[in-house]
């Protein structure tokens, strides 16, 4: 009976096995249920409860004592600032303009290089389907609109917190409230960020719209198994930052506008009470009188009554009076020609605060040398920034098992340098240098697209074989001319009239 047992006993064994198989899955099933179904949560996700009184954000209008005092104290007023500089950066178009320079002085063009790989050793279909994860993650984060709110929120308010979503085919970035975050310590030479979770205390029903770590943790908070302040796990949430060389609060990098900022609307308004001044006029209206008498040669309540009849019909601008006195000229124009404009002034002191050139803005002195000089050093500037944003992608992405041996490099290519660039990587590729992939990254075909455009284009489309240039003279030998059609004479074509300057027009004429 006992053999019985025992061997009816192993005999169960593997279908507990199974039944533990089974439900290993459906809880891997549910988790990953979930998983998509907080993403999904993200993917719609709510900016503004307005059930939620406490959850709608407020703005003050901050005074210009307000700003030196917390300039007196960053470290103290670090909340305080960043709000004024939100406040002033949605009012002030100065302001909004200086920080949108910057952020237009990249286009986010990027290559993926290889990383640590032994060209003699490298398996090559390995290295491909790597290569083609890589870009396709790369291309559903949506680098070049996604991004710039990234490098916004650091020239703005110095650092960005963030965290992400990562999916199999997809990363996707989310910004942490910065009033509940800052930097622990630094990983791979990107900052780790600390949250503090007593944030989900007021905003509780935020959780599900979090990655599945921060509800966790909370939870560890809660039961007092760890403090409120804990630092989020790395890779995965990072933080960059505008002045890396102060990390123990944030210091907005144009914090020193602020106050020029006020200036100028001070200026506006003198200007504007001065030329009402200057616009105004008065009209005086003298009563005869007898010189050697002294008495009026007119009744006094008949001009007086003229008077209000003048009076009544004169504009807003122009005042009367009735005076029995000889009266000067009442003008408020200014008397000094050579007045300076304090508005203009003062726009130009901002931009000069700024570290920008005020040539940008629509000064007209400008100089196209000095001009591009001064684009080519603030570039530099905001680079520095970039590479700190490719720095955290590079991390995320050689954490996974595909990126190990790929990384991202940005290119420092803008608007203003987006032709020179080009052509030096096009001069580089005709020497043979590995620079086609930079190349087409600088006129704005990603490696993502280029072998599946030129697939598309000549394979499925045929467009190479359907456009033919047009075929001219100079392009056919002498034996596919016409003979009647050909000449003796040399020189180049004769150019019109308006393509002539003023001197050879004048040449021609005489000729």
């Amino acid at each position: 009976m006992a053999r019985r047992r025992t061997r009816r006993a192993g005999s169960n064994e593997p279908q507990e096995k199974q039944q533990a198989a089974k439900q290993a899955e459906v809880v891997k099933s549910q988790n990953f249920d979930l998983i998509n179904q907080r993403y999904i949560n993200l993917a719609k996700l709510i900016t503004r409860d307005l059930n939620n009184y406490r959850n709608i954000p407020t703005f003050s209008l901050y005074k210009k004592d307000n700003i030196k005092e917390y300039i007196g104290n960053p470290y103290r007023y670090e909340k305080q600032l960043r709000k004024a500089i939100l406040y002033i950066y949605a009012v002030s178009t100065h302001f909004r303009r200086v920080i949108q320079y910057f952020v237009g002085l990249t286009n986010w063009s990027y290559i993926v290089e290889p990383y640590r790989i032994d060209p003699r050793k490298a398996n090559i279909k390995t290295v491909n389907n790597n290569y083609r994860k890589v870009l396709n993650i790369l291309s559903s984060m949506n680098i070049k609109t996604q991004f710039p709110k990234i490098l916004t929120v650091c020239l703005r308010e110095d650092t960005f917190y963030g965290t992400t979503w990562v999916q199999p085919d997809s990363i996707t970035i989310q910004q942490l409230p910065s009033d509940y975050c800052a930097i622990s310590s630094i990983e791979g030479n990107v900052l780790n960020v600390t949250f503090d979770f007593s944030y989900f205390d007021i905003y509780e029903s935020m959780l599900d719209y979090y990655p599945q770590e921060f509800r966790t943790k909370y939870n560890q908070y809660k039961k007092q198994q760890m403090n409120r302040w804990i630092e989020l796990d790395a890779p995965y949430s990072f933080a960059i930052k505008c002045n890396s060389d102060i990390l123990d609060y944030s210091l907005p990098p144009f914090l020193g506008l602020l106050r020029d900022v006020y200036d100028i609307e001070d200026y506006r308004d003198l200007k504007k009470t001065k030329a009402a001044l200057e616009n105004y006029a008065m009209i005086a209206m003298t009563l005869p009188m007898n010189e050697e008498t002294g008495e009026w040669l007119i009744d006094f309540n008949k001009a007086q009554e003229f008077w209000r009849n003048l009076d009544e019909v004169l504009p807003e601008e122009v005042g009367s009076v009735l005076t029995p006195m000889k009266m000067d000229k009442i003008s408020f124009e200014k008397s000094n020609t050579g007045d300076t404009d304090k508005v203009t002034e003062a726009e130009e002191s901002l931009y000069n605060t700024a570290g920008v050139s005020s040539l940008l803005f629509g000064n007209a002195r400008a100089s196209a040398n000095a001009l591009l000089l001064s684009i080519k050093a603030d570039q530099n500037l905001t680079f520095e920034i970039v590479k700190s944003v490719f720095d955290a992608i590079n991390r995320i992405i050689q954490s996974q098992s595909y990126g190990k041996n790929f990384r991202v490099e940005p290119l420092n290519i803008s608007v203003y340098n987006q032709k020179e660039m080009a052509d030096l990587y096009l001069k580089a590729a005709t020497y043979g240098m590995p620079t086609i992939s930079a190349f087409s990254a600088a006129v704005g075909v990603g490696q993502a697209e280029i072998d599946s455009m030129s697939f598309l284009e000549s394979e499925v489309l045929g467009l190479q074989n359907m456009f033919k240039p047009i075929v001219s003279s100079t392009q056919m030998s002498s034996d596919d001319l016409d003979s009647n059609a050909a000449t003796d004479e040399g020189g180049a074509p004769t150019k019109d009239i308006g393509d002539l300057s003023d001197s050879r027009e004048s040449n021609r004429e005489l000729e």
